[in-house]
């Protein structure tokens, strides 16, 4: 009886850990970080962040914003001014919206400091390569990431 007993309360509890388990949110899905976003990081780290910037809106719509340009360039231009040279960037998380738009969030980072960034992506067609149309910078975390990936999820 005893045995049943123990038996009995440890299938309980495996079945509530089971669960338990099975309403956690999923993990994100993994995404392909879209082509424009690696090539401006990789012009950054190649020739500096105009380069980066030029890479980031070409044949996009902030290609003719010159002041929306212009204040990302200065962004950058400051913290590569205080936080050193521009070393890398992390790529914090892309959201997939539908067929045609996705978010990148992304960690760049400099020798003695860090900025974060989002990237709005627009694909105008499946044949048609990402455009970024807009883009957010800040040294604070909380005005460029959703409430979602500051908590953890």
């Amino acid at each position: 009886m005893k045995k049943l007993l123990t038996t009995l309360v440890l299938v309980c509890t495996l079945a509530a850990v089971g669960t338990a388990q099975s309403t956690a949110p999923a993990a994100p899905a993994a995404t392909v970080v879209p082509d424009v976003i690696v090539s401006g990081y990789k012009a950054f780290l190649a020739s500096g962040y105009a380069a980066a910037v030029a890479a980031w809106s070409a044949n996009s719509p902030l290609a003719i914003d010159g002041a929306t340009l212009a204040g990302i360039s200065n962004v950058l231009l400051n913290e590569s001014n205080l936080g050193g040279n521009f070393v890398g960037a992390d790529v914090i998380r892309v959201v997939n919206l539908s067929a045609s738009a996705e978010l990148v969030y992304a960690l760049t980072r400099y020798q003695h400091g860090m900025l974060f960034m989002s990237f709005t992506c627009y694909k105008p067609s499946p044949t048609d390569k990402w455009l970024v149309t807009v883009i957010d910078v800040d040294k604070d975390p909380a005005k460029i990431l959703p409430t979602n990936i500051l908590g953890g999820l």
